[in-house]
C-alpha cells in the first residue's frame, strides 16, 4: 500500500510566487523525484473550501491537457488547529504578464502563443466550461518546453454553461472584460473568453495593456472601464449589438464622435484605421483577426475554433 501523500515530500521556496484570493502560491520540489512543482497553500476555518471544490472539479476535465494546468494531487494537513489544502500543480516558469514585460516578443511569437492560447480556450469550450478570467497572469509560460497553459486560481472564475453566466465580482480582471460582462448581462457566452483573448493579443504585440480606464474612485471601475471601450472603439449602437441598451449596465453614454472612425470599419470588414493598425501595429490579417475578437455583439464574435482557421495562422509551423 503506497503511503499517504504529506507535505513533508516536498522542499517549498519561502519565496511567494504570487497571492491568490484564497491561497499563496510556492514553487517546491519533491523530494524524492526531484521534479518541480506548484504548490497552492489554501487555509480553511471549517471544511473543505468551495472555492478548492470547484478548482478540482474544474482540473478533473483537464487531466493531462497540453492546454490547461495539470494538478498533481492535493494534500490534507492540520496546522494550528485549522485545515490546511495544499493543491501541487505541474510547475511552468513564469506567467505571460512576467515574460511580455521582460522583452518585446518577436512576432512569430506572439502567433504561437496565441494560436496555444486559442487551443486551450477552445478545449475549454468544448468541454463546457467558460472562463471568465483569462488574462496575462494567469497564463503560464515555459519558453524551453514552447508550452503556453491556462492556470492559476481558475477554479473561482470557471462556469459550467448552463450556470448562472453573471460574471462573479471581485475576482476578476478588469483590464480583459468584455462590455457584456461590465454591461452586468446575466447572458454572458463564452464569447467573453474571446475578447479576454482579443486584449491579450493586443498586449503581446505593444507590451501595453490594450483597454486601461479605472479612475479614482472604485467603486464606478466598471464604468470607468467601459468609457475607456468607448473611448477607443466607440459607443455600440442597437444595430451593431441588438439588446445592448437594454442591459442593466446600460446608461445614455457620451457619444465621443471623434473617436468614432477608431472603430466601426471590422463591422463592414474593413481594417480599423487607427486603433488596430497603428496602435496595435499589426500586419493585415492580425488586424483582422484582432478586430473579429473585439466586436462588440458576443454573438458576432469571433469563436476560438474560427480563429485557430484564420489566415492570420498560414503558414504557421507549430
Amino acid at each position: 500500500m503506497n503511503a499517504r501523500p504529506k507535505i513533508q515530500d516536498y522542499e517549498i521556496s519561502p519565496e511567494i510566487l504570487r497571492v491568490e484570493s484564497h491561497g499563496q502560491v510556492y514553487k517546491a520540489t519533491h523530494k524524492l523525484t526531484g521534479e518541480l512543482v506548484t504548490i497552492k497553500k489554501v487555509t480553511a476555518d471549517d471544511g473543505v473550501p468551495p472555492t478548492l471544490v470547484r478548482e478540482m472539479s474544474v482540473l478533473g476535465k483537464f487531466t493531462k491537457s497540453a492546454y490547461v494546468v495539470n494538478c498533481r494531487e492535493v494534500i490534507h494537513e492540520v496546522e494550528d488547529y485549522k485545515p490546511v489544502y495544499y493543491v501541487i500543480y505541474e510547475y511552468l516558469v513564469t506567467d505571460l504578464h512576467s515574460y511580455i514585460a521582460a522583452k518585446p516578443l518577436p512576432s512569430d511569437v506572439v502567433k504561437n502563443l496565441l494560436f496555444k492560447l486559442l487551443q486551450g480556450v477552445d478545449e475549454c469550450h468544448s468541454k463546457g466550461v467558460r472562463h471568465r478570467n483569462l488574462n496575462p497572469s494567469n497564463l503560464l509560460v515555459d519558453e524551453e518546453r514552447g508550452c503556453l497553459k491556462i492556470g492559476a486560481g481558475i477554479g473561482q472564475s470557471f462556469a459550467f454553461f448552463g450556470e448562472a453566466s453573471s460574471i462573479p465580482g471581485g475576482t476578476v480582471s478588469l483590464f480583459y472584460q468584455a462590455p457584456e460582462a461590465l454591461l452586468r448581462s446575466t447572458k454572458c457566452r463564452a464569447a467573453v473568453d474571446m475578447w479576454a483573448v482579443g486584449c491579450i493579443f493586443a498586449e503581446m504585440v505593444t507590451g501595453d495593456v490594450l483597454f486601461v480606464g479605472i479612475g479614482d474612485d472604485p467603486k464606478h471601475a466598471d464604468k470607468e472601464h467601459l468609457h475607456e471601450i468607448f473611448r477607443q472603439l466607440g459607443k455600440p449602437t442597437e444595430h451593431e449589438w441588438r439588446g445592448v441598451a437594454s442591459l442593466p449596465g446600460w446608461e445614455p453614454y457620451e457619444e465621443w464622435e471623434g473617436e468614432k472612425k477608431k472603430a466601426r470599419c471590422y463591422l463592414a470588414g474593413d481594417l480599423p484605421k487607427d486603433l488596430l493598425v497603428a496602435a496595435v501595429s499589426l500586419e493585415q490579417d492580425g488586424a483582422d483577426l484582432l478586430s473579429k475578437m473585439l466586436i462588440y455583439d458576443p454573438v458576432k464574435r469571433i469563436t476560438a475554433k474560427a480563429a485557430m482557421e484564420h489566415p492570420y495562422f498560414e503558414p504557421m509551423d507549430l
